[in-house]
């Protein structure tokens, strides 16, 4: 790494930000290990013999965190960090990631005063960041490693002899006299002769994450207390945690369904629209079939259209059906009267409402069940070819004065691009005064006067 994007003002970059590769056999699009090449300047020494066991181990390279090259400007590499567990810094290094073993996190029996298993053994050889004292979820070196049988996923347990001392202000400890003024007998134990009778006591546990020829990176997983530079390991059986009961899955639910009729009552060779609203669980779909106990039904996806036959009830039953081939059912009932016997009229037909289509305030769109009451208003056109109709449009005496006349045409429309109706057959106009945002239909019986 030679900078960053906000170089020379800052020199530390952590997850997200974006630095500056310059190297061989930089790619667009590969990820890259960031290591830096560190040592401790204090060369302070926590145990006998730790620096000259550090040299022997190689040299220490940190972990600090994976980058992507997005893109190679100038014979220069612009990377993101993409995961971090410390601030990179120019010099630091960019190797090409690889990705490592994932030890399972395991469960293990702690024994605080645990004797020798004859398992692996090693020491804690130095913490990071040059840590002296090391507590809990901290990352430690040890001085074994492939060589010595150790793999990721290993565990060891964290011993203490009482002979041990850190340093020397510890080792006083060992020089101080153990007994109270009022003591008669006090002990006579030697304890810098005779410490080594005492048993060994555990001070913690840790995982080992990844490993080297000689050496080994771990994380202590459990500590009793903190453990000291110098402190002995030992290898130690662990077990998978037993896999958790798997939880209940529900029943599955069927869909609901409801359904409405546009008219509930009609004479035979009329028609009436059944819709129907079928819900499925998330993630499933809904098909929909129909079944009537009279007449006849034409079923339209959510839709369908009855024609009475013949005089009497009928019951029309709608079945939503998911992908799971769970289903629902509902009914809808429809009253077919026998069609009036038709009269020799005495006088010239005269023009009938059919039925008033309601539309929202300030809008002239056809809806739905506006759409419902055209469907019959055709079908009445297609029986009776003679006849005609007007389509009268008003509206809110607040609304602009266009919109009765855009309402008008708009059913219009539908009549003749959905309904195939001739257009000749359909006169628009717009109401005398502001009676309501609605359109009249009105049916013309053939020989009807003017109006």
């Amino acid at each position: 790494m030679v900078a960053g994007n906000h170089s020379p003002d800052q020199d530390q970059y952590t997850e997200n930000g974006y630095i500056f590769l310059k190297g061989s056999d930089l790619q667009e699009g590969k990820e890259y290990l960031l290591l830096r090449h560190a040592y401790d300047p204090n060369q302070y020494q926590s145990f006998p013999g730790q620096l000259a066991t550090l040299k022997r181990l190689g040299e220490l390279y940190q972990d600090l965190g994976r980058a992507k090259v997005l893109y190679i400007r100038n014979k220069t590499a612009v990377a993101q960090i993409e995961s971090s567990c410390s601030d990179v810094r120019p010099g630091d290094i960019a190797v090409p990631f690889q990705e490592r073993p994932r030890p399972e996190f395991k469960q293990t029996t702690f024994e605080r005063f645990a004797p020798p298993n004859g398992k692996t053994t090693g020491r804690v050889v130095m913490g990071r960041d040059f840590d002296t004292e090391i507590g809990a979820h901290r990352i430690v070196y040890l001085n074994v490693g492939e060589a010595q049988g150790v793999k990721p996923g290993d565990y060891f347990r964290i011993t203490r002899d009482y002979s041990a001392a850190k340093d020397s202000i510890e080792s006083l400890g060992f020089n101080a006299p153990s007994y109270d003024d009022t003591q008669k007998d006090p002990s006579k134990f030697d304890f810098r002769k005779q410490a080594g009778d005492l048993p060994r006591r555990s001070v913690g546990e840790l995982m080992v994450i990844n490993v080297n020829q000689n050496s080994s990176t771990a994380l202590t997983t459990y500590m009793l207390e903190d453990a000291h530079l110098g402190d002995g390991v030992e290898m130690i059986e662990a077990t998978p945690f037993p896999a958790p009961a798997p939880e209940p899955v529900a029943a599955p639910e069927p869909p609901t369904i409801s359904c409405s009729v546009s008219r509930s009552t009609i004479q035979v060779g009329e028609s009436a629209n059944v819709t129907c609203n079928g819900v499925a669980e998330e993630g499933h779909s809904v098909s929909y079939s129909y079944q009537a106990s009279a007449g006849q039904i034409t079923p339209r996806d959510s839709r369908a259209t009855f024609t009475g036959t013949a005089p009497g009830p009928a019951t029309i039953t709608a079945t939503a059906t998911d992908d799971r081939n769970l289903s629902a059912q509902t009914t809808v009932n429809i009253d077919v009267q026998a069609a009036p016997t038709p009269v020799t009229p005495t006088t010239a037909p005269t023009p009938a409402l059919l039925n008033e289509l309601i539309f929202k305030p300030n809008t002239a769109r056809v809806d739905n069940k506006a759409k419902a009451l055209l469907d019959d208003d055709a079908l009445r056109l297609q029986r009776d070819a003679n006849a005609t109709m007007i389509l009268e449009g008003s509206s809110n005496p607040s609304e602009n004065d266009a919109l009765a006349n855009q309402r008008a045409d708009n059913a219009k429309a539908y009549l003749v691009q959905s309904k195939g109706i001739d257009p000749n057959r359909i006169q628009t106009r717009t109401a005398a005064t502001k009676t309501g945002a609605k359109v009249n239909v009105i049916m013309v019986p053939a020989g009807a006067g003017p109006q």
